[in-house]
């Protein structure tokens, strides 16, 4: 069996933003707050999971920093011994006032999602129409950076004719303020904004790079993850890339995701759910019930094939009820 150590756990499907590749436009219906884990419930599956070798939980959304009280969950999570590492993805608008309380309730770090360095067109991504909305992220980058929520790492999914064109731009994102962006392929999750003219393969944008600034270097890493991290030669920025569609990393995959609803997905783009939900709130719930389930989902993550999935273009879930 694959060694399974990371945890990914969405624990809302609101966010504050529409980004148009995760969340489709005019999207209202949301999964009742009745039917979303609970801070407890969800500790209580990743201590289960912790028996099985899980050491890494990602904390995600939606938006993960829009549910109150966050930072119970965190302190919660960290009090779990077996947990190495907590981190978490935002799009970043409300980390500027939530940074240090995060960081003093036990997360390590934080990856921000920023698709383009210009406010209008930034505005048009995330649905927002607020030129103004950029300037809060990289503000909330500094304060990310300021805490010691480190290290800080810019998720940029690449979009042909979109941001393509600012690759220089993030690559001085990257030295000016010491973070890691990692570029992502556009996934065929999110509805209609997928299509096979807005994908750009990492292997053109690493081609354009090395054109421009010369061999890419291979960096160190501590984790065992899809990204492939390289310094750019002549500077002192690290990029990374995540080539999800063109270089398929299912062999080597180590993680699982817990839904907001309490479904635990053993691949991104399959549709193949184990409801732990039903299992946790059964009025005759014991630890042993959930250790089964658990223990019989992760036999069968070998045999989900997730390339499958992806030539038929994704999953019936959107980005956002997943969280990514």
């Amino acid at each position: 069996m694959k060694k399974i150590n990371y945890l990914r756990v969405s624990v809302t499907d609101r966010c504050n933003f529409r980004c148009r590749y995760c969340m489709p436009e005019g999207t209202k219906e949301f999964i009742p707050h009745p039917e979303i884990l609970r801070y407890e419930e969800i500790t209580e599956i990743v201590k289960v999971f912790t028996e099985f070798g899980i050491d890494s939980v990602r904390l995600t959304g939606g938006e993960p920093l829009v549910r109150k009280g966050i930072e119970n969950l965190i302190a919660q999570i960290r009090e779990l011994k077996e947990i190495e590492d907590i981190s978490l993805t935002t799009n970043g608008y409300l980390l500027s006032e939530k940074a240090k309380s995060l960081k003093e309730h036990g997360l390590d770090r934080v990856n921000i999602s920023i698709d383009t360095l210009k406010p209008k067109k930034f505005a048009f991504i995330t649905g927002t129409g607020n030129i103004n909305a950029l300037s809060k992220i990289l503000l909330g980058l500094e304060e990310a950076i300021e805490e010691g929520l480190k290290p800080v790492k810019v998720n940029t999914v690449l979009i042909k004719g979109f941001n393509d064109e600012e690759i220089e731009s993030f690559i001085k994102l990257s030295e000016d303020y010491g973070v890691e962006v990692r570029f992502i392929e556009l996934m065929p999750v999110g509805g209609k904004f997928f299509s096979r003219e807005n994908f750009i393969s990492i292997a053109s944008i690493k081609e354009k790079i090395e054109k421009e600034f010369g061999k890419l270097i291979p960096a160190k890493t501590k984790k065992n993850g899809p990204a492939k991290s390289f310094v750019v030669g002549g500077t002192n920025a690290r990029i990374g890339f995540i080539p999800s569609i063109s270089e398929h990393f299912c062999d080597s995959c180590n993680r699982v995701r817990l839904t907001s609803d309490g479904k635990l997905r053993l691949c991104l783009m399959s549709d193949k759910e184990i409801n732990l939900k039903s299992i946790i709130r059964n009025p005759e719930y014991k630890r042993h019930h959930l250790r089964k389930a658990i223990a019989e989902a992760l036999l069968k993550k070998s045999g989900i094939n997730g390339i499958e999935a992806l030539e038929s273009l994704g999953c019936s879930r959107k980005m956002f009820t997943i969280g990514g």
